[in-house]
């Protein structure tokens, strides 16, 4: 196998895997929330303990698909970033009305932090600058 074809299919791989691990974190993180932590539905701390949850997902993500991809480590969190930014602004309009405006605000203003703290983890901080 051609090693371009070879790098492409890793991107790709690198890329579903961060994609699918998002929910499952955030999932997994409501899961604790509420039979470990043993956390009502519903109310702003469990909204605020959601919102920490999806945090970590996105980090997860960010760093997942970094540590994956074999190389265009940044471009790759730039391009998560873009579609954290797409889905989290659709979100934002479709459901902004459901949730209170501190909760779509800390939401949207995270997503760059999840992107870059994954990034810097899994790349960044090795001073591997590309």
């Amino acid at each position: 196998m051609p090693r371009t074809l070879r790098l492409a299919l890793r991107s790709l791989l690198a890329l579903v895997l961060a994609i699918a691990a998002i929910p499952v974190v955030n999932l997994a993180g409501a899961w604790l929330s509420e039979h470990v932590f043993g956390l009502p539905p519903g109310g702003t701390l469990r909204l605020a303990v959601d919102l920490f949850w999806i945090s970590i997902a996105g980090f997860t993500g960010a760093w997942l698909l970094v540590r994956t991809a074999a190389v265009a480590k940044t471009a790759h969190a730039w391009l998560l970033f873009a579609i954290y930014l797409a889905a989290g602004l659709y979100g934002a309009i479709t459901m902004g009305g459901d949730f209170p405006r501190w909760f779509v605000i800390g939401f949207l203003g995270l997503l760059p932090l999840q992107a870059w703290l994954g990034w810097w983890l899994a790349w960044g901080r090795r001073g591997k600058m590309p």
